[in-house]
């Protein structure tokens, strides 16, 4: 994932989108699991989805970072996965630059062990 990244996505957006895709939302799922914030950075408490029996939905407890996961040359057949609901993010190419990616609301897919 990257170093800094937003979550302003509204819940019924977030529903449409999970609908769209017919992923199923759990019905013990609210607005409060998706809360927003301008900033979310390492080590931060932010929304995480893990797909589940009946759908996908916010992941429960402490878990482990997303941060920096590369893909390239791994295979993800036998890997749990996660989506990362975020409206902008942020990467540092290098020392004292910055990147911001916005536009369409999107939902990153990551990794978790």
């Amino acid at each position: 994932m990257c170093n800094d990244y937003e979550q302003h996505i509204r819940y019924a957006e977030y529903c449409k989108m999970i609908q769209d895709l017919a992923l199923g939302i759990p019905s013990h799922q609210t607005e409060l699991d998706m809360p927003q914030a301008d900033d979310i950075k390492i080590g931060d408490t932010a929304p995480v989805i893990r797909a589940a029996d009946d759908g996908w939905y916010p992941a429960t407890g402490k878990g482990g970072s997303v941060f920096n996961f590369r893909s390239e040359g791994r295979h993800f057949g036998d890997s749990h996965r996660c989506l990362i609901p975020a409206s902008a993010f942020s990467s540092s190419p290098g020392r004292n630059t910055r990147r911001r990616s916005t536009g369409s609301r999107s939902m990153v897919l990551h990794s978790w062990r």
